[in-house]
């Protein structure tokens, strides 16, 4: 454990060393201290498992996945994250993640994936659409790790109808990669509702705090 005295300002940096790129966010992104966001806002931020998953488990309700797009592109110029070439071709997907019950709010992701990196049976499986990215990583095996890029709030004013319908695009984001066997396979960026909708539920017998 870090001992501070008293009169030490500096603060504990939550999100510090996850984030290898915060000097190269793009120009959109307002800068904001993790320190001063929620407790949920700052889990968002450096969660490294399965975001779906989590959600579930704080909202109380299966979170569904829809997929808005998914379609091959190839790429105007070199991607450096990702390690590819100019005029390679990648996979462009984005979803929406919402409440099967509430049908609340709970994130918009954007991803650009290298599919040649993939192994065969999760391409298979990202081609059918059933699950998000990181079910699908978990379900094929692959011993694969992310790295955090950029973070910070972002104000979106075009947004696909979908996602315009249940958010004023005031939004927690963050980006990174995912990389397996020393190779980047995607690049993905999430973004959160900055005041979320959906709420968690007591669970059946839970007493509540006026009770």
């Amino acid at each position: 454990m870090t001992q501070q005295s008293q009169s030490d300002p500096a603060r504990f940096d939550p999100v510090a060393g996850f984030f290898l790129a915060q000097a190269d966010r793009p120009a959109n992104l307002e800068s904001i201290i993790a320190a001063e966001l929620t407790p949920l806002q700052r889990v968002l931020l450096v969660i490294d498992g399965t975001v779906t998953t989590f959600l579930e488990a704080w909202a109380l309700e299966p979170v569904v996945v829809t997929r808005l797009w998914q379609r091959p592109e190839k790429l105007a110029v070199a991607d450096r994250w990702l390690d590819l070439p100019a005029n390679a071709t990648v996979t462009e997907r984005a979803v929406l993640l919402s409440g099967a019950r509430s049908r609340g709010f709970f994130a918009y992701a954007e991803s650009r994936i290298s599919v040649d990196c993939l192994p065969v049976t999760m391409r298979g499986a990202l081609e059918a659409g059933i699950a998000g990215l990181g079910q699908l990583l978990l379900a094929s095996g692959l011993d694969s790790r992310r790295e955090g890029l950029w973070y910070g709030r972002e104000q979106m004013t075009s947004l696909p109808a979908p996602v315009a319908a249940l958010t004023d695009g005031d939004f927690l984001t963050r980006s990174y990669r995912v990389t397996a066997r020393g190779r980047p396979l995607m690049m993905i960026t999430e973004r959160f509702a900055w005041r979320p909708i959906a709420v968690p539920v007591p669970a059946l017998g839970a007493r509540l705090p006026s009770d």
